[in-house]
């Protein structure tokens, strides 16, 4: 009976011990994409709390752990340009030095620091100078990735009445024109055609190398004569290029292959109007 009685207090206790309570700080976690480049971001989150918060609970011109708890980190899956210094993908830890103007933005090899209290400068990858802007109260520290593009971004932090943005690059471009190489290569043979028209496509969408955007349409539509649409694209790549007349003759193919197919499935070609006023702009042109 003692055992059993023994048992159950230790159970007990078990139970007790493995209550979750909230935390001051609750932890967060933000991902997001920028062009192709993965971004996770984790943090916790100390409020306000009627506190007077820069130069006082959190002092000036000290590192800061940017956040609360276990250092704040941030992981990005291809390098990332900060203020034209390239930084290698992979994980960081966060810190800032908060000042009256002009915070330091920094980030840091150590991603295993609790606060910074063992902070070490030399292991620091980059320290950016950042304009410190005044806000409306943010009650809740906050991270964000904002003005997003394909090119890039900005890091805000955010918390009591100041912010600041970090502008970054990513390597869109450059990921891209790999990616195009590696489907290129491991396509199926039936599949080439589409790969080749959406190279076509993201080099004309992004004002890169017209010839080459050129060819990779040609190649599409050599390997698949009948898709509307990739004669579309063709007209577009030769409009950019000031080949008008071609580019008129592109479109009268699309509308062609297009309104067939619509005839053979009994349905309406609702491209139609598209094509039209791309010829018409072409023409006129």
């Amino acid at each position: 009976m003692r055992k059993l009685s023994l048992f159950i207090l230790a159970l007990g206790l078990s139970a007790a011990n493995a209550q979750e309570l909230p935390a001051p700080s609750p932890s967060a976690t933000l991902s997001q994409r920028v062009g192709l480049t993965d971004f996770t971001i984790e943090y916790s989150r100390p409020g306000v709390k009627g506190r007077e918060i820069f130069g006082a609970l959190i002092p000036y011109n000290e590192v800061w752990r940017t956040g609360a708890n276990k250092a704040t980190s941030i992981e990005f899956s291809a390098d990332v340009i900060f203020d034209g210094k390239k930084v290698a993908a992979g994980k960081y830890s966060v810190f800032t030095i908060p000042a009256e103007g002009e915070w330091t933005f920094i980030l840091n090899k150590n991603t295993e620091l609790w606060g910074a209290g063992d902070y070490k400068e030399g292991e620091d990858v980059i320290r950016i100078p950042v304009a410190a802007s005044e806000t409306e109260m943010t009650e809740t520290f906050s991270m964000d990735i904002t003005h997003l593009s394909s090119e890039g971004g900005h890091l805000e932090i955010s918390f009591a009445d100041r912010m600041i943005a970090v502008p970054f690059m990513v390597e869109t471009n450059k990921l891209a024109m790999k990616n195009i190489e590696t489907a290129l290569s491991e396509s199926a043979e039936d599949r080439l055609w589409l790969v080749n028209r959406n190279a076509a496509n993201y080099y004309l969408n992004n004002g890169l190398d017209k010839k080459q955007a050129l060819s990779y349409i040609q190649t599409a539509v050599k390997l698949k004569e009948d898709n509307w649409y990739s004669h579309y694209i063709h007209g577009q790549v030769l409009f950019s290029m000031g080949m008008n007349k071609e580019a008129v003759d592109a479109a009268k193919s699309a509308m062609k292959i297009g309104q067939m197919e619509a005839k053979e499935s009994e349905k309406e070609f609702s491209y139609t109007q598209m094509l039209k006023e791309a010829m018409d702009k072409w023409s006129k042109a």
